[in-house]
């Protein structure tokens, strides 16, 4: 009992790191790529390792017309506009920013779908709400004039992903009844990837072919583990660890998202880490305790 406790809490842990250090990769890799392409690819390469188990389980489940239209809407929703936004994001922004606005996705999951459910916000949730946008509104207004404008925009940006991705984590409930959590990510995520792949191309032929490194080159490698990694082996363990222990124990471990985004951000890229960001990062973690104390976080796969 104690081995697989101790399994399931290095599952979460290991899939929190590559969530929080992919926020640091993206933004590494804005330099090189463009944002759409960047998240096409991605996007790709997260559909290896579910194919992988989907082959290995032989668990496909066809479905239904209305499920397919269900499966494409979470997919333009939680795939196609998220990354985009995320990507454009973080390209004008920073990821020491990017890192402390994902924070607030447990809390706006869970206060969407109490509205969603249509249940009364007491003055705990309330105030969970308030002193979360607080935080991350301290961060974002405390740039230096000059950068406020671009950076501003950047961080409007990845606020726009953050709650795209909790209102389609909120649509998905209906499918995980009927089918299998794989075959959704599959089909959430191959449309998703379909759209961005589609964007590129109409973005290339209107106004000339994006920014890439050279056909063969190692930053093409990384942009695939980054994807494989991150977003499709990161979602398996944490679908896998939510059907052990629940989503409420689970979702205490998105806390660490952006505490290893943060750090990564800091020794890998050189970010400046100020007292505003310590102060930012703190008011987003007590009103997402405050906003989601005894509050459902919906199921979902992972926000990066």
């Amino acid at each position: 009992m104690a081995e697989a406790a101790a399994r399931v809490r290095a599952m979460l842990l290991i899939t929190t790191l590559l969530w929080g250090v992919n926020l640091t990769a993206i933004k590494w890799l804005t330099g090189l790529f463009d944002p759409v392409l960047l998240s096409g690819v991605r996007m790709l390469a997260a559909l290896l390792p579910m194919l992988v188990l989907l082959r290995l389980r032989r668990c496909w489940q066809t479905p239904s017309r209305a499920q397919w239209r269900q499966l494409a809407a979470c997919g333009v929703l939680m795939v196609y506009l998220n990354q985009w936004w995320l990507a454009e994001g973080l390209a004008r922004s920073s990821a020491t920013h990017g890192a402390l606005i994902t924070a607030l996705n447990p809390l706006l999951s869970a206060m969407l779908a109490l509205w969603l459910l249509r249940e009364a916000l007491s003055g705990r949730r309330l105030c969970g709400v308030g002193l979360g946008l607080a935080g991350v509104a301290l961060v974002i207004l405390n740039r230096p004039g000059a950068e406020l404008a671009q950076g501003g925009l950047g961080d409007g940006l990845v606020v726009l992903a953050v709650l795209v991705f909790t209102l389609g984590a909120v649509l998905i409930q209906r499918l995980t009844a009927d089918l299998n959590a794989v075959v959704i990510g599959v089909g959430v995520h191959a449309v998703g990837a379909a759209c961005l792949l589609v964007h590129t191309v109409v973005q290339g032929a209107w106004n000339g072919w994006p920014a890439m490194p050279a056909p063969g080159s190692g930053w093409w490698a990384i942009a695939v583990l980054s994807g494989a990694l991150s977003t499709g082996l990161g979602n398996l363990m944490w679908n896998r660890a939510i059907g052990l222990v629940g989503m409420a124990r689970a979702a205490v471990w998105l806390y660490w998202v952006p505490l290893f985004g943060v750090a990564s951000a800091v020794v890998l890229l050189g970010e400046p880490l100020t007292v505003w960001h310590a102060l930012g990062l703190g008011l987003v973690f007590i009103g997402t305790h405050l906003g989601t104390h005894v509050a459902r976080v919906p199921r979902a796969t992972g926000p990066v």
